[in-house]
């Protein structure tokens, strides 16, 4: 009897115990695919001698909604790109390389294909991604194109990914709520390190992309390179992009419209914070045009071909600038050439025009900030405009803050500055009018 008692207990303790097993362990329910799926037992070849392609597809195809195709340590070379049209989808590598010189270590997928540059493409698929993993090309490969790209998606992401050697890094086109975080481009030979756009419209559809979010990225890249790292294209409609720096390539940031012409929107809702660059080969960043532009605690350092930051003369405003650091322009530290409702807090710009190359000595014209004349309603307030410690006798620009037209013009377009400490330039403010520090 007290057998019989227990024994009724066993369905329901069995029922139990299989709840509790890992979930990569169970096979999904209906179709039979499995969880978790390693592409060694799909006859991946983890040496990169062979072509890991075909065997890729297969795990892929293999793999539940919301299951994971592992890649465990080892190279796996990839003579196509692979498409990943599936939802819940996770790519998931063992690591994404070791210190610089050992990047053999971890997880690496190796691009060796002249007709395209792409590893992975996630197309109209949501909440797939990539994690824990390094994409490099195979050596004298040279397909163009992003290593990875996220097209028409909606919340999928891209997690702890070196990029190396690539040709350009990551492309986001169309879809909603990209997040990539832990991104790291290393030596991108083309035309963008990280590209965020709208195709724009087709027939009587406006296609955009929303709510992008980046964080913790990085890249570096040789001084004579070109790179543009962070490209935010037409039809994007909200970009954050938090603790960023770039070292070397062209610009750290550009922000362009595309073609009117064909119904390309200006980008909106532009969010940076913590975000930098260092020894790039142009501008530090240039918004050509876009609405409502929100940056916080910026630096740009060492770019001595060109002005720290432009405005573009299509700038439509609004921007808000908060703790921009500027150091070693070879150009103006910022030069804002169009735009309304334009507002500079506390910035600290120090060693511009220093370059012979672009702004003469005998010149005279180098600014901390110069506006041109077609710019209203701007107000710069508190920070400097003035040598750094330490910078020398070439750290004095000429012009503290200059603006192109006259007193009255400056009042009537609202250009003012108030509270910026310009010690030590020949010329503080010209004209003198754009100063509210001395008004009656």
């Amino acid at each position: 009897m007290i057998f019989m008692k227990h024994a009724r207990l066993l369905p329901a303790a069995a029922a139990l115990l299989a709840l509790a097993l890992p979930r990569p362990l169970l096979p999904a329910a209906g179709d039979g695919a499995a969880q978790y799926i390693n592409v060694l037992h799909f006859g991946a070849d983890g040496t990169g001698a062979g072509d890991s392609t075909p065997a890729a597809r297969k795990a892929i195809a293999a793999a539940a909604d919301g299951g994971t195709v592992f890649f465990p340590a080892g190279k796996y070379r990839l003579s196509e790109t692979i498409k990943i049209t599936r939802s819940g989808l996770t790519i998931l590598g063992d690591g994404r390389g070791g210190p610089a010189g050992k990047r053999d270590a971890g997880t690496v997928i190796v691009v060796d294909s002249d007709a395209s540059g792409t590893a992975f493409s996630f197309e109209r698929c949501n909440y797939s991604g990539i994690k824990n993993l390094a994409i490099t090309r195979a050596g004298g490969k040279q397909g163009p194109g992003a290593a990875l790209r996220l097209e028409k998606t909606y919340h999928c992401f891209v997690r702890e990914v070196l990029l190396a050697d690539v040709d350009c890094g990551l492309d986001c086109m169309d879809g909603i709520s990209p997040l990539v975080e832990d991104l790291d481009i290393k030596n991108p030979s083309g035309k963008y390190g990280i590209r965020v756009h709208g195709s724009g419209r087709a027939g009587e559809r406006h296609n955009k992309i929303d709510a992008s979010l980046f964080f913790r990225v990085a890249g570096g890249a040789g001084a004579n390179t070109a790179v543009n790292w962070l490209v935010v294209g037409p039809n994007v409609d909200g970009f954050k992009i938090e603790d960023a720096r770039f070292v070397g390539g062209g610009r750290a940031l550009l922000c362009s419209r595309g073609d009117p012409g064909r119904g390309d929107v200006r980008p909106k809702y532009i969010y940076t914070d913590r975000f930098g660059c260092d020894h790039v080969n142009l501008e530090g960043i240039v918004i050509e045009d876009a609405s409502d532009v929100f940056m916080t605690n910026t630096w740009i350092g060492q770019n001595k071909r060109g002005a720290g930051m432009v405005l573009g003369e299509d700038f439509t405003g609004l921007a808000l600038i908060t703790n921009i650091r500027i150091r070693g322009s070879g150009g103006h530290g910022m030069h804002i050439k169009g735009g309304r409702n334009i507002y500079i807090q506390n910035p600290l710009i120090g060693a511009c025009a220093t370059s012979r190359d672009l702004i003469p000595a005998d010149a005279k014209t180098g600014c901390g900030i110069l506006i041109e004349e077609k710019v209203s309603h701007l107000r710069v307030t508190g920070g400097g405009v003035c040598p750094l410690p330490g910078q020398g006798a070439r750290a004095r620009q000429h012009y503290g803050i200059l603006y192109a037209g006259d007193s009255k013009k400056a009042r009537r377009n609202f250009v003012r500055i108030s509270g910026v400490d310009t010690a030590e330039n020949p010329v503080p403010f010209a004209p003198q009018g754009l100063s509210l520090d001395h008004d009656p």
